[in-house]
């Protein structure tokens, strides 16, 4: 067998992706708690950005749903409970983020206390569930991967995830997911990139992300 035979698939950027999903998610009871009574128009933002991560999200596991648990249940039957658990993790997040996004319709309307609260409540109720499936899959079924997937049918998942993003949101999201794990990382994850890439984030998108940041939390990002 050649070495390109024997390679294996490197989970690294699902566990920086699931980072970035890990701290934006968890700064959404934050953000809503802090919109004033009546400041409609700062509801809007907030919903806003809350309705890019969730259809985000709902595109990184609708990418799983269709090329990873599959694959996985083929190959690794022994595993299949575990599997399985994951299916019905991603069944009960899409659940709880259905039932925030209801919330967010009236918040945007009313930005009163007791929407405010509501949402907020709902919103702490999938953040528990989507860490425990983020901490699952990282810990239980990447190992899992990189023993029984190709390198093609893994990077086929990567590119089905970022096709789920607008093209004018590609930058913004990167500017995100870089944000949300250490220089380190976010250096390598940058040196994997075509050179493009890499040059528009250095020409347009640390701009694009920053007014970005700065309209979803009213500060420079860190």
């Amino acid at each position: 067998m050649t070495a390109a035979t024997n390679a294996r698939p490197d989970t690294f950027e699902m566990v920086f992706v699931h980072n970035a999903f890990r701290q934006q998610f968890g700064a959404m009871p934050g953000l809503i708690r802090g919109v004033a009574d009546g400041d409609r128009d700062r509801a809007s933002v907030v919903v806003g950005f809350f309705t890019e991560m969730t259809r985000s999200l709902h595109h990184h596991h609708e990418a799983e749903d269709d090329l990873m648990w599959p694959l996985l249940l083929q190959r690794a039957p022994m595993d299949s409970a575990l599997i399985l658990r994951m299916e019905e993790q991603h069944e009960r997040i899409a659940e709880l983020y259905r039932c925030a996004e209801r919330s967010a319709v009236t918040f945007a309307e009313r930005a009163d206390p007791v929407s405010r609260e509501q949402w907020a409540a709902n919103l702490d109720e999938l953040i528990d569930a989507l860490t425990e499936h983020l901490h699952d899959e990282e810990v239980e079924v990447l190992p899992l991967v990189e023993k029984v997937l190709t390198v093609p049918e893994w990077e086929a998942l990567g590119e089905r995830g970022r096709a789920g993003i607008p093209k004018d949101r590609l930058l913004v999201f990167l500017g995100f997911l870089l944000q949300a794990n250490t220089p380190e990382h976010g250096r390598d994850f940058l040196g994997r990139m075509p050179p493009p890439a890499r040059l528009a984030w250095a020409v347009l998108g640390r701009r694009s992300f920053r007014k970005e940041y700065r309209r979803v939390y009213g500060v420079d990002p860190s």
